[in-house]
């Protein structure tokens, strides 16, 4: 019995693992400033136009689910994490019932149980869950997404006036992640 390692095929590319994990790392870097920047679009329609702001939440819902599990996928094949068909059924689930609570939050407004700004909270709510939940399964740079999105949530419930506290927290964190990326690629042989 021949217990030797084939040697790969010659016509394939042979990537180095360095390679492959700083791109990840940039990919995510990048992935990570436009879900935050995105983030920073809603506070300001949350703060600015509160009627406006449950549609803004939930569009952005649907595409931060669509774009993390492209996302995810992608992570998964260059870094050989996951099987594809269950991280899919992990993303359909966390999103799908994600969703379905927006619906019944919808429901509730228009029965006349909540207010169009409340609506707004709570899908908002509803998006941080589901974001910070994501984290586990894509990446941790989704749970810093989650606590930005969770301190929006808390300003616009309480203090619409500090608006510029949301962005100089999110300003800071992107600071700090692409510190810590830069920092990584650097150690990474």
């Amino acid at each position: 019995m021949d217990t030797a390692i084939p040697e790969p095929p010659a016509n394939l590319p042979v990537v180095e693992p360095s390679t492959t994990f700083k791109q990840v790392l940039k990919v995510d870097t990048v992935l990570f400033i436009g879900i935050v920047f995105l983030a920073l679009l809603g506070v300001g329609i949350t703060n600015y136009r509160a009627d406006s702001a449950y549609s803004y939440w939930s569009y952005m819902l649907v595409f931060l689910a669509l774009m993390t599990t492209a996302w995810g996928m992608w992570r998964s094949k260059k870094l050989g994490l996951l099987e594809t068909s269950k991280f899919l059924y992990q993303q359909a689930v966390l999103w799908g019932a994600a969703l379905v609570a927006v619906v019944v939050i919808y429901w509730l407004r228009d029965a006349g149980r909540i207010n169009v700004s409340t609506t707004g909270l709570l899908v908002l709510l509803m998006l941080t869950f589901a974001t910070f939940v994501d984290g586990m399964l894509v990446s941790w740079k989704l749970h810093v997404v989650g606590a930005l999105l969770l301190l929006t949530l808390l300003m616009a419930a309480y203090v619409w006036q500090f608006l510029w506290i949301i962005v100089l927290v999110a300003v800071v964190l992107i600071v700090l992640v692409l510190v810590f990326v830069a920092w990584k690629i650097r150690s990474y042989p």
